[in-house]
């Protein structure tokens, strides 16, 4: 007699490959079969791609900058970019890269606001993260325009609205911070794609 499948169930020396392979293995596998022009093989990737994020909701980093060591015996007060910076940056990439603009901005504005009553060095480990992320914020933008053009609900437009007028606010909030200290606003690019985004 014939067993109903669970979902998600793969053949088992797949499986094998799946569980043994290394992530540089499997990147240039998925790579090889995502350009193989198989049809309806992207689609599905990205379906389950954001079927896989939408299953953890995304929460708030405690911190994504380290404090300085006062046992050390550096002068440097610089803080670092904590693990929890580069999570979140990570986590947006996978939103927004899977066609899930919107749900992106949540992550990449907790890093905008974490900057708030902050300092760092232009030229420190924190300053390259944050124009890291202000790269990434264009491109969720970018992708938060694509999103736009598919079928949308009256609420998925003002869920949108309400992220992108989030993120609009905690950059500027740090624009001003930093201003305060004379440092140099790492937002630049992110706040005017955000002011010109029109849903």
């Amino acid at each position: 007699m014939k067993q109903n499948m669970p979902m998600g169930h793969v053949n088992m020396m797949a499986d094998t490959v799946i569980v043994n392979a290394s992530t540089e293995d499997l990147r240039a596998i998925l790579r090889n079969m995502l350009a193989s022009k198989t049809p309806g093989l992207v689609a599905a990737f990205i379906s389950s791609t954001q079927a896989r994020l939408n299953q953890h909701q995304y929460q708030r980093p405690l911190a994504v900058f380290t404090e300085p060591d006062s046992d050390s015996d550096s002068d440097s007060d610089e803080p670092g970019p904590a693990p929890q910076l580069l999570a979140a940056l990570r986590r947006a990439r996978l939103l927004f890269g899977s066609g899930l603009g919107f749900a992106s901005l949540a992550p990449l504005t907790s890093v905008v606001r974490a900057t708030i009553g902050r300092r760092w060095d232009a030229d420190g480990a924190v300053a390259e993260a944050l124009v890291m992320a202000d790269a990434d914020i264009a491109q969720a933008l970018q992708s938060c325009r694509d999103e736009v053009q598919g079928s949308e609900t009256e609420t998925e437009t003002l869920a949108g609205q309400a992220a992108l007028d989030d993120l609009a606010l905690a950059l500027e909030a740090s624009r001003v911070d930093v201003n305060k200290w004379c440092g140099e606003f790492p937002f630049e690019r992110a706040l005017y794609s955000v002011r010109d985004f029109k849903l």
